[in-house]
């Protein structure tokens, strides 16, 4: 029998996020055929560092450079006719869209093509910055409008289906951006000499990390250090504070994924302070907290989000109120003074990781929900 074919759509590089990999990783691991079209808007990492392998896989990139975020959106079209072109030309059973800035095509060419699309709500655009409420409600509406006209809706996190007020398909997968599994991490049995924080991710103003916080409790912590790595508009800020307190924070710029899970392994603690304020960090865990649990590392997060939830569930870190600086600092203080606690934490979180959490769950999750879709689309059309 013939392989079926994935197109896997995605407006950024792999070099930039992990999610798309492990997807084409799942699927290719398991008989389908996998295309990418991906928008090529510049990378600083190297394209061999990017870990997706065998003769299943092939791409085709849209080099067009253009901003990111906001200013991004007068290039959209541009994207737009890259997509419907590429899958009216295409044969495919089935097309994977990431984000709901590269849907419409999609829904379009499934349409005239007669096959299954599956919308990856990997996070929600209206809730990612501020926007008036009338204006968010519509961006809302739109979106459940695509969640109506696709044949299944993949959630990153399942408190995204609180986030706007139900998801209108009756076929919803929820897959955690989780790591891929590292059967050989080890446990841990000792602490630093200094105790090491460590935090890796987007470095950008927009999505309120609460840095700031996190160092002002570090000027008033001895015998601790934070390790920063990533890539934003926050960079400047971090090298000002580091050139103040060079013995206590340690800023080493953009680092691959593979790095950032050795050094996850590597440190006391990790941290995740984002504000709720801000409702994609109020709804979706993210990664991170998954990186920690996968690294048998414990962590501290910010209370009022969904990664908190995650977080007390587990029990495989702390919670804390990031405006209340000295409490940051005792908690910080409790851990590095008592290691087997810190330990037991970070084993928690890997048996949550095991057991609730990993990528292994995660790719059944996607395979089982791929037979659905193409179940009932050959029931529909066939």
């Amino acid at each position: 029998m013939e392989n079926k074919k994935v197109i896997i759509i995605r407006g950024s590089s792999l070099d930039r996020e992990t999610r798309a990999t492990k997807i084409i990783k799942s699927l290719t691991d398991n008989n389908y055929d996998v295309h990418l079209l991906w928008w090529d808007r510049g990378s600083k990492v190297q394209r061999s560092e990017r870990g997706e392998a065998g003769t299943r896989f092939s791409e085709t990139s849209f080099n067009f450079k253009a901003h990111w975020g906001p200013k991004s959106f007068i290039s959209l079209p541009f994207w737009w006719a890259f997509i419907f072109f590429n899958l009216l030309k295409m044969e495919w059973d089935i097309a994977h869209v990431i984000q709901v800035t590269s849907l419409p095509p999609a829904i379009v060419a499934s349409k005239i093509k007669r096959k299954p699309v599956v919308y990856d709500m990997l996070d929600n655009y209206e809730d990612s910055v501020f926007l008036p409420r009338i204006i968010r409600n519509f961006c809302v509406a739109v979106d459940k409008l695509f969640m109506r006209l696709v044949d299944a809706v993949v959630l990153a996190d399942e408190e995204q289906i609180r986030e706007v007020n139900g998801i209108p398909n009756n076929n919803v997968e929820v897959i955690y951006d989780s790591p891929e599994t590292n059967k050989e991490i080890g446990t841990k049995n000792t602490q630093n000499s200094v105790f090491t924080l460590f935090f890796a991710g987007a470095l950008q103003k927009g999505k309120y990390l609460n840095l700031d916080k996190m160092f002002d409790a570090l000027e008033n912590l001895s015998n601790v250090k934070v390790v920063i790595a990533g890539h934003g508009d926050l960079v400047p800020y971090i090298q000002s504070v580091e050139k103040r307190i060079p013995e206590k924070l340690e800023y080493i710029g953009e680092i691959t994924h593979a790095e950032v899970l050795q050094r996850s392994i590597g440190a006391d603690l990790l941290f995740m302070l984002r504000d709720p304020v801000l409702p994609v960090n109020k709804y979706i865990c993210g990664s991170k907290v998954l990186e920690s649990m996968m690294c048998g590392t414990a962590i501290i997060v910010n209370d009022g989000s969904s990664t908190a939830k995650i977080v007390r569930k587990s029990n495989c870190g702390f919670v804390v109120n990031a405006n209340c600086i000295n409490e940051i600092i005792e908690t910080v203080n409790m851990l590095k003074n008592n290691p087997q606690l810190c330990i037991q934490s970070g084993l928690n979180g890997r048996k949550a990781y095991d057991e609730h959490y990993s990528w292994d769950i995660m790719g059944n999750r996607l395979l089982n929900l791929y037979n659905r879709v193409l179940t009932r689309d050959h029931d529909l059309f066939i």
